[in-house]
């Protein structure tokens, strides 16, 4: 048991549901979204038209992605962590280094061979993706841009998602996955000083916080046709989205201990708001359902560390 959750510490398993989220929103956008940039999407009448088991796979593999790159995470930080999160799993003697690595590219490899052999994304995003999350992980601590490449593992994961769904990627797609890297990029500006300590007033990330609501705003005003239930569920999402951002920006800027941590967490879980706000568009039923993993992913940190 130990063992395990060792596992599931080192994959921080809390921010699952989000990925799960990226997946669903980003595969049933990409389905149903027209090639045409200005056309509105196509609403979903009937949910048994979606592949439901190629979405099983799809959440499968992008999970083993995820929990390897978590994982990964761990066996290049080994000395940071030694001096800064003594209670992670390596240096507090709870698992050897050689394992930790083992298990990361074990994850990765499974995760790689699911998403190709079973939910069948193009491969080129998932290359794409694989170089992104191993190239964070070898420079994060020295490269202050690295945010960037945080970002862009979830664009990659958006895009490979989508793929799975359609191997032509929509404009609309295209632009929700960038959407979503920026709140993401945001997030890792405001989690760089949470093991150091550093809680001095960053505005900086403020801002692309609240890229998702604006950006689902502007497409309601210029598709002012769209049904009732779509405008009133990506409504609901967006306003999910702005209060997650704007509760733990304030709690942030309490400076009081563990405050940036509590506030990260938040946003990360925020990540599925996001993701409903970006599907309610298209499927009112699977924005709600992306929007009931928020109180999962909160569940689950009180368990699993998010960060």
């Amino acid at each position: 048991m130990t063992f395990l959750r060792n596992l599931l510490t080192l994959g921080r398993i809390s921010n699952l549901p989000t990925v799960w989220t990226n997946c669903l929103a980003a595969w049933t956008v990409n389905a149903f979204a027209s090639s045409i940039v200005r056309q509105m999407p196509n609403p979903i009448k009937d949910l048994s038209l979606l592949a439901w088991e190629q979405l099983g796979w799809l959440l499968i593999g992008a999970s083993l992605i995820y929990v390897a790159g978590c994982t990964l995470n761990d066996a290049f930080d080994q000395g940071f962590d030694e001096k800064h999160n003594p209670q992670r799993p390596i240096p507090s003697g709870e698992m050897k280094p050689v394992s930790v690595w083992l298990v990361g590219f074990a994850e990765l490899i499974a995760g790689s061979f699911v998403l190709l052999d079973f939910a069948e994304v193009s491969e080129v995003w998932l290359i794409a993706l694989t170089l992104a999350i191993l190239t964070y992980e070898a420079v994060h601590k020295k490269w202050f841009g690295a945010v960037w490449l945080m970002g862009s593992c979830r664009f990659f994961l958006w895009l490979a998602a989508a793929s799975a769904a359609n191997e032509s990627l929509a404009p609309l797609t295209i632009a929700w996955a960038g959407i979503v890297a920026i709140y993401v990029v945001g997030i890792s500006l405001f989690a760089r000083g949470e093991a150091t300590g550093e809680s001095r007033e960053n505005r900086l990330p403020v801002p692309l916080l609240f890229g998702t609501p604006l950006f689902a705003l502007a497409l309601l005003v210029y598709w002012n046709n769209l049904p009732t239930t779509a405008q009133f569920a990506t409504h609901v999402a967006g306003l999910i989205s702005v209060w997650l951002a704007y509760t733990a920006v304030k709690r942030m800027r309490t400076g009081e201990a563990g405050c940036i941590g509590q506030g990260v967490s938040r946003l990360l879980a925020g990540i599925s708001a996001c993701d409903a706000t970006a599907i309610g568009l298209v499927s009112p039923s699977l924005a709600y359902g992306c929007l009931a993993c928020i109180p999962i992913a909160f569940l689950m940190q009180k368990k699993f560390a998010a960060t």
